[in-house]
């Protein structure tokens, strides 16, 4: 189940299926913003993404206590060069969210241009769930994650 990836309001969103075999809870796959559920959510983890000394960006571990959801949202410092293709040279930076409890993951993609991108939300009640980014560029490539909230 792919979907099309979107631009609202400067935010590059391109959201992919969900991977691995797990449950599928009420709000999995939902767009934080337009459920609801980004309303009153806080940050509950952050990393920095840096290669060596660069620092490339931030990736957040978004909360919603009122839906009991996580999601990741990955800005950058900078706005996405060429990428995505081999002509480009560069992978477009990416986050995901990933279920602790059974690896149900989602992800999005900051398009040529872009500085931010946020994942459809996995269901947290009673569960944790952690962020990832990758970010490529003529630094290398930086991976990092947050702790599990």
């Amino acid at each position: 189940m792919a979907r099309a990836g979107v631009v609202v309001g400067g935010i590059g969103l391109a959201m992919v299926a969900a991977t691995g075999v797990s449950n599928a809870y009420t709000y999995d796959g939902s767009d934080p913003s337009s459920s609801g559920c980004a309303g009153g959510a806080t940050t509950v983890e952050t990393a920095t993404v840096r290669n060596g000394r660069a620092m490339l960006g931030t990736i957040e571990l978004r909360y919603s206590t009122a839906c009991h959801t996580a999601w990741a949202r990955l800005t950058l410092n900078h706005r996405q060069s060429a990428c995505g293709n081999a002509s480009a040279g560069y992978e477009c930076a990416h986050a995901y969210v990933t279920r602790d409890n059974d690896g149900r993951s989602y992800s999005c993609t900051i398009s040529q241009g872009q500085t931010q991108c946020y994942t459809p939300m996995v269901q947290d009640k009673g569960m944790t769930s952690f962020t990832q980014a990758g970010i490529d560029n003529v630094y290398g490539y930086a991976d990092t994650r947050t702790a599990a909230y």
